[in-house]
């Protein structure tokens, strides 16, 4: 099975830190996609947000709009799901696909 991240969508808001810095465009959300494809070729997907505390970042910790790529916001995923959170979008995945194997139809002769 392979996997991926799709990123969809990121939330903005402007935020005071601790040390009443505004962070102008932070991201505070991180909408996101699984994807499972098999070798097959049968591919699922799982929808999910990741939310962003920004309040406790330095201005000097803070990565501006324009800085943040893809393999910023996968870690910021990956870091707020851990290692057991992976797992069970992963394995609600590999259910999908299952059930995607399984489905029928009925055929249009019949």
């Amino acid at each position: 099975m392979n996997y991926s991240w799709r990123i969809t969508k990121l939330g903005l808001s402007d935020e005071l830190n601790v040390d009443d810095v505004l962070l102008e465009n932070a991201i505070v959300r991180v909408q996101w996609k699984r994807i499972a494809e098999d070798t097959d070729g049968t591919i699922a997907s799982y929808l999910g947000n990741t939310y962003l505390d920004v309040t406790s970042d330095s201005a000097d910790d803070f990565i501006a709009l324009n800085d943040v790529n893809k393999t910023i916001c996968v870690g910021w995923i990956e870091e707020n799901l851990g290692d057991a959170g992976i797992a069970l979008v992963n394995s609600r995945l590999d259910a999908k696909i299952e059930k995607i194997r399984k489905n029928t139809i009925s055929p249009s002769w019949g």
